[in-house]
């Protein structure tokens, strides 16, 4: 698990991803018709931030934890998001989440829940 972390941190420096310390807040991830798909990419927030997808393109969108199809653990799965609406997930444990759309595959993003305030994007109230 700390290879797995090292390895998506050390791809996140590569990739250019900024970080800034978190406070309390709910966090927003836009999900759009267009690469990067969900935006931001990637994000790093403290345990017990409410992280919101919404959807305001006119398609439908799921937001599915990678574990729910490996049978490593689903912590997430949004199911269809309707059009001008959104999906909410909460109280995830410390650790890396990749997640998909299940009707568009090519859609992924990353979720890394970590108590090290140092990598921590800033929350954005809605």
């Amino acid at each position: 698990m700390k290879r797995k972390m090292f390895l998506l941190f050390s791809g996140m420096l590569l990739w250019g991803v900024a970080f800034t310390q978190a406070s309390p807040g709910s966090f927003r991830i836009l999900i759009e018709s267009g690469s990067p798909y969900y935006s931001p990419q990637t994000i790093s927030v403290q345990p017990g931030i409410p992280i919101h997808w919404e959807n305001p393109t006119a398609t439908y969108h799921t937001v599915t934890h990678d574990g729910c199809l490996d049978g490593s653990g689903c912590a997430f799965d949004s199911g269809a998001i309707l059009p001008d609406k959104m999906f909410e997930v909460i109280n995830l444990q410390p650790g890396i989440y990749p997640y998909h759309c299940t009707l568009h595959p090519i859609m992924r993003g990353h979720l890394v829940i970590t108590t090290d305030n140092k990598q921590q994007r800033q929350p954005q109230e809605l």
